[in-house]
Formats: structure tokens, sequence, C-alpha cells
């Protein structure tokens, strides 16, 4: 009987861009260079080669879909730095030489602008958490007795970036005086460490960091909004009762992983 003879095919490499789903909403590139994360807003790309201030992995996003996602990917690996414009060129009269056009003639000085005010120093504003807050937030939520788990950078870091525009600060001049984190899984609003220092209690602080992020949730589809108080806290009970929020009747069970 004549022998069978079988070629064997290589398979094409995957291109270094290629995803693999870790997990559920995560993935990452063929080459590990890039993490591709769901978060509540979108997809988030963490570029493993570049770093932010805190030395983490470089966040990109959101984006919209998973393909606007890849497309990001091959951006940061191919893009190319800025080429300085070329001069105009103008033909002489007469002949074929192009030239360079003159420079404009200088323009009349301008009057110097005055400088901005500056913020007085009662005054209070709310930004976005920055990766230098660390320090005053866990002082701040000491004094509240609000420390607990997930209070440290990274987990910071990581939270602002699943939830961005939902983790705000108020500042008076350098000093936070007061903070709010929002969360949004998906289904549900969850709002955590709404604190208050003691010296800038009663003056609406709170109402007004409370109010951007019920805002916010709203704007991201949430159609309900939760929040941690503890029984003992009576006064906090107050305010969220105040807010319109009521107790659940079940009780919350918790494990450390």
């Amino acid at each position: 009987m004549p022998k069978s003879t079988s070629k064997s095919r290589s398979k094409p490499e995957p291109a270094p861009d290629a995803l693999k789903r870790e997990r559920a909403g995560t993935y990452r590139s063929v080459d590990g260079r890039f993490t591709v994360e769901q978060s509540s807003s979108g997809w988030m790309v963490l570029d493993a080669e570049q770093t932010d201030g805190l030395g983490l992995p470089l966040a990109r996003g959101p984006f919209a879909t998973l393909d606007e996602a890849k497309a990001a990917m091959a951006e940061a690996r191919t893009g190319r730095a800025p080429q300085p414009p070329k001069p105009k060129l103008r033909i002489v009269s007469g002949g074929r030489d192009a030239k360079p056009e003159p420079a404009s003639p200088p323009r009349a000085p301008v009057a110097p602008r005055k400088a901005p005010k500056r913020i007085p120093a009662k005054q209070v504003v709310i930004r976005e958490l920055r990766a230098a807050d660390g320090d005053a937030l866990r002082k701040l939520w000491k004094e509240a007795d609000l420390i607990s788990l997930g209070d440290d950078d990274r987990s910071l870091v990581r939270m602002a970036r699943r939830n961005p525009g939902l983790l705000l600060v108020a500042v008076e001049g350098t000093t936070i005086v007061g903070s709010a984190l929002g969360g949004w899984d998906g289904r549900r609003g969850w709002i955590y460490h709404l604190a208050t220092a003691k010296s800038h209690r009663r003056q609406g602080i709170a109402s007004r960091l409370l109010d951007q992020i019920e805002a916010a949730l709203t704007v991201l589809g949430a159609p309900r909004a939760n929040a941690m108080v503890e029984r003992a806290n009576e006064e906090g009970r107050a305010f969220w009762t105040a807010r319109g929020y009521t107790a659940a009747t079940s009780d919350r069970f918790g494990k450390e992983l």
C-alpha cells in the first residue's frame, strides 16, 4: 500500500495587537504590552511601557467600543512626533524659483494683561481627585472615622480610572476640606467617604459634593444611588435622611479577598 504523507501547516502567528480574554471585561494583547479593561464609562487601555505620575501603567480612554480601544493601541505603537510646518512658498514673478514667504511685519506691542484675580482664601472649590491627594484625604477620613479598606493610593487611582469624574474633593486654597467618592457598577450608583472637615461643617460643602455626584450618576444612567452609613453615626444618618435617602431593610455582608 502506498504510504500516506501529510504536510504540517504552521499556523500564522497572531498580530501583537490581538487580544486574549483574561476574565470578564479584561483583555491583554498577545505581546503583553496592553491591558484593556471595561470601566463604567467605556474601555480603558493600560500601556505597560509608559507610566503615569504614580509609576502605574499609562491609561488611555475611555473608548466607547473595543475596536476603538484596539485602534488606540495601534496608534500608541506607530505614533510619530508632529512635524514642524513647512514655510509657505511663493512664485517669484519672471522666474521659476520658489522662495520662502517673507516673515510677517512685526506687530504693534500689545498691552500687558492684568493678572487674574486670586481666589479668596475662604472660597471652597470642588475638583476631581488628583494622584497627590492621598495623604490629605486619609487625614480627613481619619478625623471623620471613615478609614477603610481601599483607601491606599493604588486603590484610589484604580477607582478613579473606572469612575472618571466621580471622585471629588473640596479644596480651600491648598487644603482639602471635603470629599465624596462615587462609583457606578452598571446597576446602581454608590457613594463612599462623603466627609467634611470639622472646621468647615454646616457650610453646605457636603451638599455641593453630593449634588455633583448625583448629577454625574444620573447622566451615566444610574436609577438609584446608595450610601454607606454606620448605624452609630446619628449626624450622618440625619443628613442622608434629609437628602431623601432611606435606610435599607437588609444587612450588608462582606468578605476580604
